[in-house]
């Protein structure tokens, strides 16, 4: 009889490496960088929004976010990666060539907590990937993504991605975003929302949730909140 996985198990199961290599690489617009690799499938297999870490430098990991997953090949998947910050996440994916092979660590897809639809996405350069992910599961919604990118990136995004909506980068990050959810909250846009999805600058996220509760579109048990970096630690 099979028997159950026992804790050092699961933990080793979690923190296997596994090989990956760099099919090819795309920039679709300055400062973002989409990988395309081939890489062993984790426990459940691939999943869009799925978690990976890699060793940016030999003391350093940096975390990305599985964009995609190819329904005729289950190990060919997309990562996202933005590289505006001067970090070593940024120099080890500009270094990344097609044949580039390294390890990642995941376990099984752990998705972010999600409630009601339609859900409201908030995010910046840095968690487009993610954003991408968890919204193409619920396409054909009444989601609302929006995200705050570089004024350089932004026609070239709205180009390829026109179910979101793009902001450019004001003079502190989130301050595009907490103008067009301050506008949206007062204007009713936002009436039929049943949740948010608010990722990256920490800061930022305190101030966006704080505003869909005084404002009374969501309580606070229908907002998941996930910082990507704060200032002075961005590290990309």
């Amino acid at each position: 009889m099979p028997q159950a996985p026992t804790l050092i198990g699961k933990l080793a199961e979690t923190l296997m490496g596994r090989r990956a290599r760099v099919l090819g690489l795309g920039e679709p617009a300055p400062g973002f960088v989409e990988v395309n690799l081939r890489a062993e499938a984790p426990p459940g297999g691939w999943q869009p929004g799925h978690e990976i870490q890699v060793r940016a430098t030999p003391t350093q990991g940096r975390r990305y976010t599985v964009r995609t997953v190819n329904a005729h090949d289950p190990e060919h998947v997309t990562v996202l990666a933005a590289t505006q910050a001067d970090g070593p996440g940024t120099r080890w994916v500009r270094d990344l060539r097609a044949g580039t092979e390294f390890t990642v660590l995941t376990g099984r897809h752990r998705p972010l907590c999600q409630h009601g639809t339609p859900r409201l996405y908030l995010g910046d350069g840095c968690t487009l990937s993610t954003i991408d992910a968890y919204a193409h599961a619920h396409a054909g919604t009444q989601d609302i993504a929006v995200i705050e990118v570089p004024s350089d990136a932004l026609h070239l995004l709205a180009d390829r991605r026109p179910q979101h909506r793009f902001l450019p980068t004001g003079q502190a990050p989130g301050d595009a975003l907490q103008t067009w959810l301050e506008h949206a909250a007062a204007n009713g846009e936002l009436a039929g929302i049943e949740s948010a999805l608010l990722l990256g600058h920490a800061r930022s996220l305190q101030r966006q949730r704080r505003t869909l509760i005084d404002s009374g579109i969501l309580p606070r048990r229908a907002i998941t909140t996930k910082p990507y970096w704060a200032t002075g630690k961005q590290g990309l």
